[in-house]
């Protein structure tokens, strides 16, 4: 076992210091490069559930940008900050960029049937240490439209088999313009349910929880309704006007800048 940790898992350096200057900077880098990033009202109190607890916490994330790790660590400081945030990425990524292991990622080879075994041995040894900390854990292994059906692999059922979460939660993430020429972050949170059971009855319930949550906010998305969501948090409320002037004055030429401005008027009144 010692020599599959080595050869197929490169640990974290966790740095409390290192991480919260990070999480500040990709905070300010979210803000230059999205319109807003809304949380969908009934997730609010599903994310603050897990800064509680006695024992792990487990969070598992749909993988559809390069943005997800970052919406991750924002997630982690605005709900459950008291934990220490684990996740593992490819190895050669995190050689690359070696920043990350301070954050709280550890590498690993998705291809060497080792993983498995080296990343439950190492995360139950963490959890020993520290039981409360937070594995965040995008489990289709690969970038993925939203519009496809999510098939989790079997590592984030098996490891939570193993470390036994007092908190679970499935958090679905979207990227989609509104009425701005910027993006939004669009999230939405889902318990699991922390039942006693093997790989197969984790496998299953995450499975089911993320598959669900996906399609419903697909759905709110879709409906572009502003009051289904909220800001994460102030700094990351929608702009007051991102409207290009050409845009603009296009829309008044053709007798819609009215119409265009009630709109607007009516997204900021219903923050």
């Amino acid at each position: 076992m010692g020599q599959a940790r080595d050869v197929a898992l490169i640990p974290a350096t966790p740095s409390p210091r290192v991480r919260a200057v990070f999480t500040a900077m990709v905070a300010s880098m979210t803000r230059r490069r999205f319109h807003a990033v809304r949380v969908a009202r009934e997730s609010r109190e599903v994310l603050r559930e897990l800064d509680g607890g006695a024992r792990p916490a487990l969070v598992v994330m749909n993988h559809s940008s390069w943005w997800d790790p970052i919406v991750a660590l924002l997630l982690w400081r605005e709900f459950f900050a008291s934990r220490a945030p684990f996740g593992p990425i490819d190895r050669d990524e995190l050689m690359r960029f070696r920043i990350f292991r301070k954050v709280g990622l550890f590498g690993v080879d998705p291809d060497d049937p080792a993983t498995l075994d080296a990343m439950r041995a190492y995360l139950e040894r963490e959890s020993q240490a520290n039981p409360r900390i937070a594995l965040v854990v995008t489990p289709q292994g690969k970038f993925a439209d939203v519009r496809s059906e999510i098939v989790p692999r079997p590592g984030a059922a098996a490891v939570a088999a193993s470390l036994a979460p007092d908190r679970a939660v499935s958090v679905a993430v979207e990227y989609a313009f509104w009425v701005d020429q910027k993006p939004e972050i669009f999230v939405r949170a889902e318990r699991i349910a922390c039942d006693a059971g093997g790989t197969l009855a984790w496998q299953r319930r995450i499975t089911e929880s993320m598959r669900a949550n996906q399609a419903r906010l697909a759905e709110i998305v879709r409906a572009r309704d502003a009051s289904a969501f909220e800001p994460l948090a102030a700094a990351f409320a929608p702009k007051v006007s991102g409207t290009n002037p050409v845009y603009d004055l296009w829309l008044r030429a053709t007798g819609r800048g009215n119409a265009a401005l009630g709109d607007a008027r009516e997204s900021r009144g219903s923050r």
